[in-house]
């Protein structure tokens, strides 16, 4: 018995990374507010939030990719495991 390497349909669903980028923009936020108090520059402001936000995006979105992958994982090999217990002869 061969086994596919295709992802499942939850693995290839974009809304847990529409999700990791919302989270991003909330964390984001806060780092906006607290340089906007700050006496910097308009630029360093922007760029500060901006780096706060890719850093926390990319972190977001390793963890999302990771969390599937690993998901898919176990659903094959619980389906696998399945498949055996109902193969075998009673």
């Amino acid at each position: 018995m061969t086994t596919t390497t295709r992802p499942c349909k939850d693995c290839q669903s974009l809304w847990p990374f529409a999700f990791a980028l919302a989270l991003a923009a909330l964390v984001s936020f806060p780092a906006w507010a607290t340089f906007d108090l700050m006496a910097l520059s308009a630029t360093a402001q922007i760029g500060g939030t901006s780096l706060v936000f890719c850093v926390t995006a990319a972190g977001m979105i390793l963890y999302v990719r990771w969390c599937m992958r690993r998901n898919c994982a176990q659903r094959r090999a619980l389906g696998q495991q399945r498949t055996r217990l109902a193969t075998v002869p009673r």
